[in-house]
This record gives C-alpha cells, structure tokens and sequence, in this order.
C-alpha cells in the first residue's frame, strides 16, 4: 500500500514540459531585470502593451467648434466654389 501511495503522488514530466514550466518562470524574472538595467519600468511597459495605462493618461482636448463657426464656414465655402465655377451660390 505504502508503494502504491508514493508511485501515484509521483508526476512525470516530459522534457518539453519542464521547458515550457522554466520559461513560464524565468521570462518574467529576466525580462523584469532587463527592463531595470535598462532603465525603464517593467510594469509600466506591461501595462502599456495591454493597454491598461490609458486610465492614467488625460484626454486630449479635441479642438471642438461651434456651431455658428461651422456655418460660417460652410457658407465662405460655398461662395468660395460659387467664384470658382463662375456662378453665383445660393
């Protein structure tokens, strides 16, 4: 019975398997050291690519324009194309 136990506590892991579970744990500690040798910030960098640090960032202001402006200038456009067919605009 004692055998039997330790036989299936037991776990056999291939060569690929044991690749992938040391890379699943060394990237992260070699990437987060190349980053600090380089001067940059690890997480900061993560988060960028996952596109988590747009939260932190304030929006642009969009060079928003009135209504009356964009009448005006619909109406400079048309006399503008008006002048340039040889017609007079409406």
């Amino acid at each position: 019975m004692v055998q039997t136990l330790s036989a299936m506590a037991r776990t056999r892991l291939t060569g690929f398997s044991r690749l992938l579970l040391f890379l699943l744990i060394a990237l992260p500690i070699v990437y987060t050291a190349a980053a600090y040798y380089n001067g940059e910030d690890p997480v900061a960098n993560v988060r960028g690519w996952l596109g988590m640090d747009h939260a932190d960032q304030q929006p642009e202001p969009t060079g928003e324009v009135s209504l009356d402006e964009l009448q005006q200038e619909n109406e400079r456009l048309r006399q503008e194309l008006a002048r340039c067919q040889g017609t007079t605009g409406s």
